[in-house]
């Protein structure tokens, strides 16, 4: 094992029988992590989009399938998981195909964990047994296809930008509901919109966060602790450690094709916006008013350059610039926070890095939903 993975297993790395089937006997530039909780209809159609792909050789790259389900599953999971297996385990594709069975009895993900965070995780985590520090990790979907250029494009990016972490243009499939078709694409212009506002509001947070959009360097992946162990939103914390301590970048180029099929399975998502959809709610509701994103702008001002402003001049300016926003910091004790923030931080720079470790995406999304609640309710 690479020693730039040993202290990171010892303390964050994932626990179980689980491995990969066949094992593996050499290193790969490119890991494909995919997870499959019953994906039988679909997986080979992603497989067969990644094997497509313009590359000069498959031999440096390698995708992980991990089919998965938790304890105790109905069967009808299990018996799409273990289809699954079986057709995976004949197929004859031009990259290494490895499997982590993560369903057949004894190998279920305990219920506590259980879900597309602990499935990615697993996949993630015992890929850094087969990478390089610099090997690049893909996380994708079973039911997302890709771009004849994605490898080319994403390498291309990392290599010359000297990224850590991105994320890559997206267009859904078309959906053959015509309800449902234009429900994807609100959703779509609604995370776009979102992404490019925060952006524009000096924000670090300003990207889409979509599991199957995700790509990392194994050392950068080991550095900010891995890939959380979250049924839902995993992707979305999964980034926010990045933009926290590196950075994201975005590769505008539309490299990945996702689902637009409606689905349960968790609280938020495509999915779940495509069944709320389809019960008939507006998903341009979702959309945060502007008035949030320049009351957001003019306090990342005010916070980027407060560093020997103490709390009292802070707050006198918030106070003036919304009561909405006062009373939103003030709860979240900023007034306990601001001067240690201050005092612990050596320059200006590092000051306004450990401001966004405090003020971070969660904490921003939430202030942009008092706005938004507060509109609903006019």
């Amino acid at each position: 094992m690479p020693t730039f993975i040993d202290s990171y297993f010892r303390k964050r790395g994932v626990k179980g029988p689980w491995a990969l089937s066949p094992f593996p006997s050499q290193q790969f530039q490119n890991i494909v992590i995919i997870p499959a909780y019953a994906e039988l209809e679909y997986i080979g159609q992603t497989l067969d989009s990644l094997s497509l792909c313009e590359v000069d050789s498959f031999n440096n790259t390698m995708v992980i399938v991990v089919v998965n389900n938790e304890v105790g599953a109905p069967p009808n999971i299990i018996d799409n998981n273990q289809q699954t297996i079986s057709n995976l385990n004949k197929r004859k594709d031009p990259f290494y195909l490895a499997l982590i069975d993560a369903s057949t009895n004894g190998m279920g993900i305990p219920k506590k964990h259980a879900g597309v965070g602990m499935a990615r995780k697993i996949g993630m985590d015992l890929a850094l047994k087969f990478a390089h520090p610099q090997s690049l990790l893909f996380c994708l979907d079973a039911d997302s296809l890709v771009s004849p250029t994605y490898f080319r494009e994403i390498q291309f990016h990392f290599n010359s930008m000297h990224s850590v972490a991105a994320v890559v243009g997206f267009s859904h499939i078309k959906n053959e509901n015509s309800d449902l078709e234009k429900a994807i694409r609100k959703y779509e212009l609604f995370l776009r919109n979102t992404a490019m506002k925060l952006k524009n509001s000096g924000s670090p947070f300003g990207y889409v966060s979509m599991g199957s959009t995700i790509i990392c360097r194994a050392e950068a992946y080991v550095s900010i602790g891995g890939m959380p162990r979250r049924k839902a939103t995993e992707d979305f914390y999964f980034l926010q450690e990045f933009a926290k301590f590196r950075s994201v970048d975005e590769i505008k180029s539309i490299l990945v094709y996702p689902s637009s099929r409606e689905s349960e399975r968790v609280y938020l998502g495509t999915g779940f916006r495509m069944s709320q959809a389809q019960k008939g709610e507006d998903l341009e509701e979702l959309a945060y008013p502007d008035e949030a994103f320049e009351i957001l702008k003019e306090w990342l001002t005010i916070a980027s350059f407060g560093y020997k402003e103490d709390i009292n001049n802070i707050m006198t300016k918030v106070q003036k610039l919304s009561s909405v926003l006062q009373e939103y910091l003030l709860e979240e004790n900023i007034n306990e926070i601001w001067d240690p923030l201050r005092e612990s931080s050596p320059t200006e720079a590092h000051f306004q890095k450990q401001f966004h470790r405090w003020f971070d995406g969660l904490k921003t999304h939430r202030l942009l939903n008092r706005f938004l609640t507060i509109s609903s309710m006019l």
